[in-house]
């Protein structure tokens, strides 16, 4: 059975933490097989750690999922425009894969930012994130032109990346 978990206080900080630092380890390992880049794992999680505030209430989320009794992914929603939001972070452990865990973050994260008020919620996605982007496309989104608003993107690899777009009812 799966729980989700909204992130409110420090009392999740540690699995936080854990979902995060697997999350750029496999980043790593991929970008560094598929583009050549090497990534500085210790970096990109002290930064993204010290960003955590951008995820949490009143204009960010941070869901954790939870599946028999063990954190199994994390979605992550941020404020990027006056009535947009940016999901970031959607993972999902691979032992916890193929069980229907990305839908329910998914799902639990654009409801979430329906009640923020966004109109619209905007993601990028890896070239090589391909399951991800069919399961974006299920729930409505649509491929965009790039957008710069807080992007961790190098201009050089932008070409390669997908952009996509809901708009919220």
């Amino acid at each position: 059975m799966l729980k989700i978990i909204q992130v409110e206080t420090d009392e999740h900080k540690p699995h936080i933490q854990e979902v995060f630092w697997e999350y750029f380890h496999e980043t790593k390992l991929i970008f560094s097989a598929q583009f050549g880049i090497i990534l500085d794992v210790n970096t990109f999680f002290e930064h993204y750690m010290n960003q955590i505030h951008e995820f949490l209430p009143p204009s960010g989320r941070l869901l954790l999922g939870e599946y028999e009794s063990k954190i199994a992914g994390c979605a992550c929603l941020r404020k990027i425009g006056e009535d947009i939001g940016e999901i970031k972070r959607m993972y999902v452990k691979p032992e916890f894969r193929r069980k229907g865990i990305g839908r329910y973050l998914l799902e639990a994260i654009i409801n979430e930012a329906a009640y923020i008020g966004y109109s619209k919620i905007r993601l990028d996605s890896t070239p090589f994130a391909k399951e991800a982007q069919a399961l974006y496309r299920l729930f409505g989104f649509q491929d965009i032109e790039p957008y710069l608003e807080k992007t961790e993107i190098p201009l050089e690899y932008r070409a390669n990346w997908v952009f996509m777009e809901l708009v919220l009812k």
